[in-house]
């Protein structure tokens, strides 16, 4: 054990040699670390992942036929539901699925999933972070030790990560960054005193809806408040005006990142704020349109996404669920990463509590995460009281009993008073690849 996390230690430390300094090389050099990816991770995924072997057999398709990022459009789109559905169809043959590290996406696309990583991605995704925690350690003032508070799900996909991550390789404590995991479903009024305990330099929030709500609050009651250097989030969105709050008022710079469970660090934000850069020798996007072509520069369309350093769950050419479009002209910073958008749309309502009390939409994604016969679902709030549920199930579920857990669900949730009507349909509309799990008829109401 003693061996083997030493290995671990000396393997994270040779991924971290040079990572602030990539974003900054010539974009051809990126390209070319890029090519050697995608060669090796096509030859990885056609000798081990079930799907990618008879996909590329049926289509004539041999590893060599894939060069570069462009190649990958040659395979067909990858859809969220094929991934939920049949997830080890997926994952890569060349380890005990034991092996590898299972995470459950949080479910706000309304499609929760089951992906697998692999340790040597886990370790590589966190020297990976270095891109954006430069930009971090200038506003704080140190790259090491500085304190970090995440908010997040009760066992957050950061949290695992960096659980499994300690438990494998050293991490001398006057290096590591601290890190406090607060749970989001928790209000302000409890999120705020652990704050101001902890003293962290940086705030993330795992979605970055949830500041929609604590700094609202914290503006209309002016209680204490310890402020950090600076405040990050990722997933859901964050509304100008509540930026603006939380950059102009409380003095705080705000950054945003771009990951998700299928592909850790996607892209990240500089000072400048015109976009996300993107790690595209880890992850090449494509925005396609509604014919599934790849768009030029400045047009909006679907993210499509390649993962090339997970070799467990394999991901090419997969549709993430979000609406953005590439930038046409380069960052002023330097760095010679490409510029995407910030994502658009699958921005969930607020949930409105008959206490008065508003709470963020995860609170009932939960209910869901692990449903694992409903592929799809859709929560309206009606009233305070009242909530519609559309859910897309699988042939072999239990339609009452499934009825009945749900129910109980928002029951312990909400209160017995709490009236769910649940409609188990075929399918639920999508327009244009936006798609919202919540929406709150009450609040648009007010």
């Amino acid at each position: 054990m003693w061996l083997n996390r030493l290995m671990w230690t000396a393997y994270q430390a040779y991924h971290l040699r040079g990572q602030c300094q990539i974003p900054f090389k010539s974009l051809d050099a990126i390209k070319r670390t890029q090519a050697r990816r995608v060669q090796s991770m096509v030859s990885h995924a056609y000798r081990t992942v079930p799907y990618y072997r008879e996909t590329m057999d049926r289509l004539n398709l041999i590893p060599s036929d894939f060069l570069c990022a462009e190649d990958l459009a040659k395979l067909p789109l990858l859809e969220r539901d094929q991934l939920q559905r049949d997830p080890e169809y997926f994952v890569s043959t060349a380890e005990p699925l034991n092996r590898y590290l299972m995470l459950r996406s949080g479910g706000s696309t309304g499609t929760p999933c089951t992906v697998y990583h692999d340790t040597a991605a886990l370790f590589q995704n966190a020297a990976h972070g270095e891109r954006e925690r430069s930009i971090i350690a200038t506003l704080v003032g140190r790259s090491l030790g500085y304190r970090e508070t995440v908010i997040g799900a009760r066992l957050s996909t950061a949290q695992e990560v960096q659980e499994l991550c300690l438990k494998r390789a050293f991490f001398p404590p006057g290096i590591r960054i601290r890190r406090q995991y607060l749970y989001l479903l928790d209000p302000p009024e409890k999120i705020i005193p652990q704050l101001n305990e902890f003293q962290p330099d940086v705030i993330h929030s795992t979605f970055g809806s949830y500041l929609e709500i604590l700094f609202p609050f914290l503006y209309n009651t002016g209680g204490p408040f310890h402020r950090p250097k600076v405040i990050t989030f990722s997933s859901t969105g964050l509304s100008d005006s509540v930026r603006r709050l939380i950059s102009q008022t409380f003095g705080i710079p705000v950054l945003s990142t771009y990951q998700a469970v299928e592909a850790f660090k996607i892209g990240f934000e500089c000072r400048k704020g015109l976009g996300l850069h993107l790690n595209i020798d880890l992850y090449p996007v494509r925005i396609i349109n509604i014919n599934g072509e790849t768009v030029c520069a400045g047009e909006s369309g679907d993210v499509v996404v390649s993962n090339l350093v997970n070799r467990a769950t394999v991901l090419l050419n997969y549709r993430l669920g979000d609406i953005a479009c590439m930038q046409q002209d380069p960052c002023p910073c330097g760095r010679s990463l490409p510029l995407l958008s910030f994502p658009q749309g699958r921005s969930d309502d607020l949930i409105h509590l008959a206490s008065g009390q508003i709470v963020h939409p995860q609170f009932v994604r939960l209910i869901f995460t692990n449903e694992d016969e409903i592929w799809q679902y859709q929560i309206v709030q009606e009233s305070t009281t009242h909530f519609r549920v559309a859910v897309v199930a699988a042939k072999s579920c239990n339609c009452p009993e499934t009825r009945g857990r749900l129910l109980a669900k928002f029951a312990s949730i909400f209160g017995l008073d709490t009236k769910v009507d649940i409609s188990f349909i075929d399918f639920i509309d999508r327009t244009a690849g936006k798609f919202r799990t919540v929406i709150s008829m009450y609040q648009r109401s007010q």
